[in-house]
């Protein structure tokens, strides 16, 4: 029996965040989420993590909250109103949690559960915002880089960008965070542009998930609808679901292809802030640096066809089939 994997996801919710979230509750047999640390990055760090809690109840997770670091490590903090909306989840409006956010900062809350880890257990930790809050983590505790199986990160672009033409929006908004996490010594898969432009949502799967009778799948499709009508998207008909990647790769890695790499960015003031930086040249390295890993391609319709499984049977399991049907 293979044993499920141990996971908390730090992230920034967000649209895609949404989906990812939803695609991991969908996958339990897989994946024992642990908690959700939130950081600032789509929006607010209180819009973030009130997203958070009421995310955690809508698909009926029972796993903490702990809101993380408001603001990027130097910088002033970058938004993404135009891809996620005023809330953060487009025009999407779910029920107010009850939940409050644990009282620990997440930096402290991500250190004492990895500290606490009997043995040789492990966590990957999948971060789909900025990297604030592990860069935070691996600088102030850096005794727990063992207990850190790999980190899996929506991040960067071997080549290209989309808040610039070089610079992904996660690397951009606090590249400083990405260098301390890539130079962390701790194993990385960079699920980046280079992918996660290829694993998408077309307008037509978009309109049936948002006509669907199943109340996560059309939870999910009025969110990537906001995104595909309100960005530049609208004009490729189509819509990156950038953050359930991470996940998808560790159930479906065969989807993908994968090139091992050494990582850095680019935290200058010019016009490649944030330009991550990949170092394919293996032969210059020895065996053991080469602990990092760059998505570089991806299967869109096995992405397509396993996400949107997914959203369909959790929304079944969570709700029965025909709930949130329009009358």
């Amino acid at each position: 029996m293979t044993m499920k994997r141990k996971i908390i996801m730090d992230c920034d919710p967000g649209v895609d965040d949404a989906v990812a979230l939803a695609f991991a509750a969908a996958h339990q047999e897989a994946f024992e989420l642990l908690a959700i640390t939130t950081v600032s990055g789509n929006q607010s760090i209180e819009k973030v993590t009130r997203n958070a809690l009421n995310l955690v109840d809508f698909y009926k997770l029972d796993i903490p909250v702990a809101r993380g670091m408001a603001e990027p490590i130097t910088r002033v903090p970058v938004y993404a109103e135009r891809t996620h909306g005023e809330t953060g989840l487009g025009h999407c409006v779910l029920p107010v949690s009850s939940r409050c956010a644990e009282e620990e900062h997440a930096v402290m809350y991500l250190r004492n559960i990895l500290s606490a880890l009997p043995g040789n257990e492990k966590i990957t930790l999948v971060a789909t915002g900025p990297l604030t809050n592990l860069a935070m983590l691996l600088k102030l505790f850096p005794e727990v880089k063992g207990k850190i199986r790999e980190i899996v990160f929506m991040g960067g672009a071997a080549c290209g960008g989309n808040i610039t033409p070089c610079a992904e929006f996660n690397s951009y908004t606090d590249p400083e965070a990405a260098k301390i996490v890539f130079h962390s010594g701790v194993p990385l898969v960079m699920c980046g542009l280079d992918a996660t432009m290829k694993c998408t949502l077309t307008r037509r799967q978009v309109a049936k998930l948002c006509q669907s009778g199943d109340k996560v799948a059309k939870a999910c499709g009025d969110m990537a609808g906001f995104s595909l009508e309100n960005t530049s998207s609208k004009y490729r008909g189509e819509i990156s679901i950038h953050d359930v990647v991470p996940y998808m790769y560790l159930i479906h890695p065969e989807i993908f292809t994968v090139k091992p790499a050494i990582l850095d960015v680019d935290c200058s003031e010019g016009i490649s802030r944030g330009a991550t930086l990949c170092d394919f040249r293996w032969w210059k390295h020895e065996e053991g640096e080469l602990d990092s890993f760059v998505l570089m391609d991806a299967d869109k319709s096995k992405f397509q066809e396993y996400l949107i499984t997914a959203l369909y049977e959790l929304g079944e399991a969570l709700y029965g089939k025909k709930e949130g049907l329009d009358q």
